[in-house]
Formats: C-alpha cells, sequence, structure tokens
C-alpha cells in the first residue's frame, strides 16, 4: 500500500499535470496542430536515435526522419502494427534514454485480439492521461462535486492508477474504489448500499450489476462513465432502466494509446484528445480515407515506448465531420467498432466479468495469442497459440477455484478472425445476455 508521503507526492504529479491539460484545452485549432507537429517531429527524431524497434522499422521502409517535412509526409512514416510488438526483449521495446529507463512503468494490452503486446509508459505520460480523467469527469459533474461515487476498478492497490483514481477525489469527494474481480453479488451490494451518484466502469461490469439488481432500481446515479468497451445497445438500454436518472458518457481508452477519444455530452460523436494524439483513419492498404477504415494513433505524451501510427488498436471509425452542437473544434469520429467483451455465465447462474479469465490467462507466460468461447453456462473452453498449454490449465482452475466454471484448455496453430473479417474477439459467448 501506498504511504501518505507518497499519496501526497502523486498528489503534486497530478494537480502539475492537471495544470497543463487546462491550458491545453483551451488552445485553438492552430495552436494544437502546430503542437502536433512539433512534438511529432521530435518523436520521430528520438524514436531513431534511442529505439531499435523503429531504427529497424525504418530501415525496413526506406525512411529517415529528414524526410517528415509537411504533414503530406506523414504517410510516408510506416504504420506500427501489434505484431511489431510482440516477442521483442525490453531492449527493443523501450528508449536508450536513461530517464526514461529510470521513470516507466510496463503495461501489457490484453487487446481485443487476444494478441498480447507489452510496452512502456512513462511516468509524465500516466499523469497526463489521469489528468485529462479529471478534468472530463469536472466537465462531465457540471462543474459540481458530486457527493459519492463508485470506482470499479481492474487495477492493484499500489499502482500509479490506483494513486491517481484515489485522488480524483477532488472531483467526486466521497468516492469507493472497487475490484471488479469481486463476485458481481457483492458489487451489486455495494451500489444498493451506498447509492453512488457517480460511477466509472466497464459496461460488461455494470451490466451484470444490472442484470444482478433485477427490478430494482438506483435513482440516486447521476453519471455513469464506461471505457475500453463498446456500450451496445441493449446494455445502454438495461442500464437506462436500472440508472434511469443517469447520463452515459463512455470514453475511448487503451493500454497502448491512453486517452484517445471522449464522447460528447451533447451528441453521439466521439472528440478527438488531439494533444494526446494524432489521429487517422486509413483504409487496408494504408491510405488515408473518408470512409469507415482502421484507427490510427501517434501517442503524444510517452517517450518510453513511443507509438507512431499505430495500426494496433483493432478498431475501425469513420470521420464526423459536421459542427459539433457543443462548438469544440477538436476532430471528431462518428462510426467506432470492434470494442467488445462478453459477458461468461457461472454453472449457478451468475454472470461474470470477462477480465476475471483474461487477467488469468496473462499471468502465463510464453502465450502467443488466445480465445475464450462460452457455448454453454459453467464451462468454457480457451483456445491458445502457446508452447506451454499444458501449464496454463491447472493454472486456471487454481486461479477459478471460486468460479463456478469448467475450463477446458484447446492448444491450436493459429485462431482465425470471425466472420465478418475484421478482428478475432478475445472472448465469445453463445449465451443470450438478455435481461
Amino acid at each position: 500500500m501506498l504511504t501518505p508521503a507518497q499519496i501526497r507526492e502523486r498528489g503534486e504529479k497530478l494537480h502539475t499535470s492537471l495544470d497543463v491539460v487546462i491550458e491545453q484545452r483551451s488552445w485553438s485549432t492552430p495552436k494544437r496542430r502546430a503542437h502536433q507537429w512539433r512534438t511529432l517531429k521530435k518523436l520521430v527524431q528520438y524514436a531513431f536515435e534511442h529505439l531499435p524497434l523503429y531504427q529497424r522499422l525504418f530501415a525496413k521502409n526506406g525512411f529517415k526522419p529528414d524526410m517528415l517535412e509537411d504533414w503530406d509526409d506523414l504517410q510516408k512514416l510506416p504504420l506500427l502494427t501489434k505484431n511489431d510488438l510482440r516477442g521483442l526483449p525490453d531492449s527493443d521495446l523501450i528508449s536508450n534514454h536513461k530517464s526514461q529507463i529510470i521513470n516507466h512503468k510496463w503495461l501489457a494490452s490484453s487487446g481485443s485480439t487476444g494478441i498480447p503486446a507489452k510496452i512502456a509508459r512513462s511516468e509524465d505520460s500516466l499523469w497526463h492521461y489521469m489528468a485529462w480523467n479529471t478534468a472530463l469527469f469536472f466537465d462531465w459533474c457540471g462543474g459540481q462535486p458530486i457527493s459519492n461515487g463508485l470506482y470499479l476498478v481492474d487495477f492493484a492497490p499500489d499502482s500509479i492508477d490506483f494513486a491517481a483514481a484515489d485522488l480524483l477525489r477532488t472531483t467526486v469527494p466521497d468516492s469507493r474504489l472497487l475490484s471488479v474481480h469481486d463476485p458481481v453479488a457483492k458489487l451489486t451490494e455495494k451500489v444498493l448500499s451506498l447509492a453512488p451518484e457517480f460511477i466509472s466502469s466497464y459496461p460488461s461490469t455494470l451490466r451484470a450489476i444490472a442484470l444482478e439488481l433485477g427490478s430494482r432500481v438506483i435513482v440516486q446515479t447521476k453519471l455513469i462513465h464506461l471505457t475500453s468497451e463498446t456500450l451496445d445497445a441493449h446494455t445502454r438500454h438495461l442500464l437506462s432502466q436500472v440508472f434511469p436518472n443517469a447520463k452515459l458518457i463512455e470514453t475511448y481508452t487503451s493500454t497502448e494509446g491512453g486517452l484517445v477519444a471522449f464522447q460528447c455530452p451533447h451528441d453521439a460523436r466521439w472528440h478527438i484528445a488531439e494533444t494526446n494524439v494524432i489521429a487517422e483513419i486509413v483504409d487496408d492498404a494504408g491510405r488515408a480515407t473518408d470512409g469507415l477504415g482502421h484507427l490510427v494513433i501517434t501517442d503524444l505524451t510517452n517517450d518510453a515506448t513511443p507509438l507512431i501510427r499505430y495500426r494496433g488498436l483493432g478498431d475501425l471509425a469513420r470521420w464526423e465531420t459536421s459542427p459539433c452542437p457543443c462548438g469544440s473544434s477538436l476532430k471528431s469520429i462518428r462510426q467506432l467498432e470492434g470494442r467488445s467483451a462478453a459477458m461468461l455465465r457461472t454453472r449457478g447462474g451468475v454472470w461474470l466479468s470477462p477480465f476475471v479469465i483474461t487477467n488469468a490467462i496473462e499471468e502465463v507466460p510464453g502465450l502467443a495469442q488466445y480465445q475464450v468461447v462460452q457455448q454453454q453456462a459453467g464451462s468454457i473452453d480457451v483456445r491458445v497459440v502457446a508452447t506451454n498449454a499444458a501449464e496454463l490449465e491447472p493454472h486456471l482452475l487454481r486461479v477459478l477455484a471460486h468460479a463456478d466454471m469448467d475450463v477446458r484448455v484447446q492448444s491450436v496453430p493459429e485462431i482465425k478472425p470471425n466472420g465478418r473479417g475484421h478482428k478475432v474477439p478475445l472472448v465469445v459467448s453463445e449465451l443470450s445476455q438478455a435481461a
């Protein structure tokens, strides 16, 4: 656990980052674009000098930093994929710049494709991300603190993210933090007893809680923040019934890219966090497109493992070019596809967050790819592309001993995309989740 001195220190870092974010949010479009260009040029040169990953990638594609003269040259930069990050030693993935070796945190992306990817993120970029969340929460709360909140989170009590979330009490003073890995019944009891005005979690977790609540209604909740997964129409309807007075707001975040976009409270579109990322939409050949295409980002905040023209998010998007009712000049996307996490059901009929399963799987080293499939309640099949599949099953059985679930592990040579051909779902459930 963190000491009071550590909490104070991290509080100072968060508030320093918050000052930066508040100032950036007031910038005009020309000022944002100038910032993006300066940061991009610096980041490309930095990656070329300090990361073997980019030294090889640039050489393979015949790119040199001096070729980047204006925005039209952006597509000369090679696209970076999740596969480019897999199987590399840490020394290839992290900057050899001394300060970044010291001040960084390794993060593993579960990804919705089932292909793990590890990157290093500088501590400054983590604080910048948390500062953006703090500012957005304040906006969504109408500039007024909400009396009590509930964060259902997926990180450990001694992590940097946990400390930062704890400091978000400047926006939501009386907040509780609970693990999404707790039984749904326990989480539901907390929602009933605390009657929070503010809740932040994943759609799949809140869906499970809503199903557990049944006909009971939580009228006190005014704002629900959803992240990491797609909020489908059925889940939205279910949440609106259980939390009839709550505004549902989503953010588009990823382990690799931090905060990419946030949903406008006045419209269905997503505003790009342009001081954080450069966003592009490209077709299958990597060319810019005005239609539905692959979302590509360049993270402007992280120089530990820079992500330059990263296409590994696995999501499809379409630009929204009409003016937003809120008056924001930030670039926007209208259509966003790809993020999902199916809920799983135990033998006793309880809906279980998929993160309980996927986090346990990713504790096993040597995993190339995996997929969780449920065809009947109380039983799951885990398809793995791994050299140590035999070690995975007993590990999962130990981790999931309390889950009332049978686990079967299948070693397969590959895991193919679904019928739509866009991506490999991480979790597939053939069970109906209708309330």
